[in-house]
């Protein structure tokens, strides 16, 4: 199983991808439409499971040391 750091990387990875997607999509249709503020969401989501799994391994490694 891969450590918490990885998959805190992957979602922030996941987090900019919406976000450059997001981003494109306002540029092109020119407004904030509903595809466009549920790929932020998305994103938002996203960057909050990552800052979960980025604070979650000093946890894991203190519950070792233990």
């Amino acid at each position: 199983m891969k450590s918490p750091r990885f998959w805190g990387y992957i979602y922030f990875f996941m987090g900019f991808s919406f976000v450059y997607l997001a981003i494109h999509q306002s540029n092109r249709s020119g407004t904030w439409d509903l595809f466009t503020i549920a790929l932020m969401a998305i994103a938002a989501y996203d960057f909050m499971i990552g800052i979960r799994y980025l604070t979650l391994k000093p946890k894991a490694t203190s519950k070792k040391e233990d």
